[in-house]
């Protein structure tokens, strides 16, 4: 079976293009989570204090 080159650029470029995507994925995945601890030990900080009768 013979294929023809530009099916094989199709599918390097298609390759490449999936491994960005999915880099680009975790990369997100990451920065979500880190920034979310952040706010959470934020949040925990700047907790109720037990003097105050409003919070």
């Amino acid at each position: 079976m013979n294929v023809s080159p530009a099916f094989g650029v199709i599918g390097v470029l298609y390759a490449i293009f999936t491994i960005v995507l999915a880099g680009l994925a975790v990369y997100a995945l990451v920065l979500v989570i880190v920034f979310l601890r952040l706010r959470i030990a934020e949040l925990k900080q700047a907790g109720p204090s037990k003097g105050d009768p409003l919070r």
